[in-house]
């Protein structure tokens, strides 16, 4: 499970969890479940890599990775 933090277009994180998103913009990705980032996301997660937000079957989004920060680093930390 990966969450997303949507950000404005300065970079600061979106709290109003009222409001849409832009269609377009950016957002803070987590990893969820600290196994799964030395398990998968460790080894496919790289600058460029597309994929879906996904709301259960239905994807809702395009995304595509471009910046990568910290997963290399805390891959095999468990909190």
């Amino acid at each position: 499970m990966i969450h997303p933090e949507f950000e404005d277009e300065d970079g600061n994180v979106l709290i109003n969890d009222i409001e849409s998103v832009n269609g377009i913009g950016t957002a803070r990705m987590w990893i969820l479940i600290p196994e799964m980032r030395k398990e998968i996301h460790n080894n496919r997660i790289k600058l460029g890599v597309k994929g879906y937000f996904m709301e259960g079957s239905r994807k809702v989004g395009v995304v595509k990775v471009i910046e990568i920060n910290g997963i290399m680093d805390n891959a095999n930390k468990i909190f």
